[in-house]
């Protein structure tokens, strides 16, 4: 028994693996790769502690952004189908209008103020939405930089009086005023400003061009159809360079945008319409956007109490041979919105699609009102059971579905139409904006418009102000 059980731990031991001798372990090769071992298990343990410290981490090139850009860049990306507006919280020039327009104090004496009051016809004022915007911004624009003479007066707080505004006649919401709609531009009240009596505090433009005293505290805008024109618009600021440096159309879709934010309740009603009007796979770099101005617009209307007419409305032809020409330049264009206060207007150009490009997904306005007008004075007369507050909803959903596009055919003649693709070009979804303009005006908003900078050489000659 001892012979066989000696002879089986002698087997044994042949089979196990012999140490290694006190001069193998001398040689520079093991000494080597034990100590790139001894490495690599040192740093794997070290980053499994981590990991496991930290939660799961990925150990990829791919650095996570900060949570504030994040939510910023998804809430974006996350409402292509849905609401979805430029905010404070976007930073730039809106944060910056915002800082201005919640001064600290409302009530300080140093806090300055710029009342914009309503025409003296205000109850009969048949302008739009969009032109009461642009002229709302372009008197914040006055009040920012206090008529170009920021660098040594500073800036005033932007307000409007409380007068009627026609499109919130019945508002059950809020005031009968921008307010019915459209969050506060301000932080501060008109109990905080001077009154007029009070000539040692307060003064009244005359006229849109006229000097004042920047030293008094309150400024009363005159009761005119236009407005004072800015030329340093960066002035106020901080920014150096100005108005050399620095893009004139990122002012003024600032401004725009600042003064189109919609209230809660109008922000729901545009996100359920969007919801129901563009398809989940819309891609803004494959769209076409259509925003057909008439109706009251064209010469020869017989609308009611609407505006008198402006121009010779292009005919739907033309807006036609517009979505060809993009879709000759650009032959991936899968989709085009068509929108238009005017339901005939839209409904013929919707036939005219179908029956010469039945390639193209056409997308609507679903439940659009179509009012029949753009005039704001009376839109609750032109259409059964729909009320103002239906009609605004209606037609800031239009200009949202347009921020889903990439070609526009337009008419700068309209300023609908004109801001839609000036908002487009700064904060629209598309990776770039090209414009062709089927009616042509001649004035900076329309250059910006249609080629997003100043008019270019040989079209200045021919540019006015408006």
């Amino acid at each position: 028994v001892i012979s066989v059980n000696s002879m089986v731990i002698s087997k044994q031991r042949r089979n196990e693996p012999k140490a290694a001798s006190a001069s193998q372990w001398k040689n520079p090769l093991l000494i080597s790769i034990g100590t790139l071992i001894v490495i690599t298990l040192t740093n794997y343990i070290t980053i499994a502690k981590y990991v496991n410290q930290n939660g799961k981490t990925e150990l990829t090139n791919d650095i996570k952004p900060s949570s504030s850009s994040t939510s910023r860049l998804q809430r974006k990306a996350n409402s292509l189908t849905g609401y979805w507006w430029p905010s404070k919280d976007d930073g730039g020039i809106l944060a910056k209008i915002h800082k201005v327009q919640h001064p600290a104090d409302c009530s300080s004496p140093s806090t300055k103020f710029f009342v914009l009051r309503s025409l003296k016809q205000f109850k009969k004022d048949t302008r739009g939405l969009t032109a009461f915007a642009h002229a709302g911004s372009s008197h914040l624009l006055h009040a920012l930089t206090d008529g170009d003479k920021f660098r040594k007066f500073g800036s005033r707080v932007f307000i409007t009086d409380d007068k009627l505004w026609p499109m919130a006649k019945g508002c059950v919401n809020g005031p009968e005023t921008r307010e019915c709609y459209f969050e506060p531009l301000t932080s501060c009240k008109l109990s905080d400003v001077d009154p007029l009596n009070t000539s040692d505090r307060a003064a009244v433009l005359e006229d849109v061009k006229a000097e004042y005293d920047r030293s008094i505290r309150t400024l009363y805008s005159a009761r005119k159809l236009w407005f004072r024109l800015t030329g340093q618009k960066y002035s106020w600021t901080g920014l150096t360079g100005g108005d050399t440096d620095h893009s004139h159309i990122n002012m003024l879709a600032a401004t725009l945008a600042y003064y189109l934010r919609p209230k809660d309740h109008i922000r729901k009603q545009i996100d359920k319409r969007l919801r129901q009007s563009l398809p989940a796979d819309i891609d803004p770099d494959r769209t076409i956007g259509v925003p057909i101005r008439r109706s009251d617009k064209c010469y020869g209307h017989t609308l009611e109490g609407s505006a008198k007419g402006e121009l010779h409305c292009p005919p739907l032809d033309a807006y036609l041979n517009g979505v060809k020409q993009f879709m000759d330049f650009d032959p991936l264009v899968e989709n085009v919105i068509v929108t238009s206060e005017d339901k005939a207007a839209c409904d013929e150009f919707v036939d005219l699609l179908k029956g010469e490009l039945p390639q193209l997904r056409i997308i609507l306005n679903v439940g659009d009102v179509q009012q029949g007008t753009g005039s704001g004075s009376k839109l609750e007369a032109y259409v059964d059971q729909a009320s103002n507050e239906d009609v605004v909803a209606s037609a800031l959903t239009s200009m949202h579905l347009h921020l889903r596009a990439r070609y526009f055919v337009i008419t700068s003649m309209s300023t609908w139409t004109s801001t839609i693709a000036v908002i487009a070009r700064v904060y629209g979804f598309a990776s770039e904006i090209f414009v062709h303009d089927v009616g042509r005006n001649h004035n900076t908003f329309s250059a910006l418009a249609r080629h997003g900078c100043e008019p270019v050489h040989g079209e200045a000659s021919r540019m006015k102000e408006i």
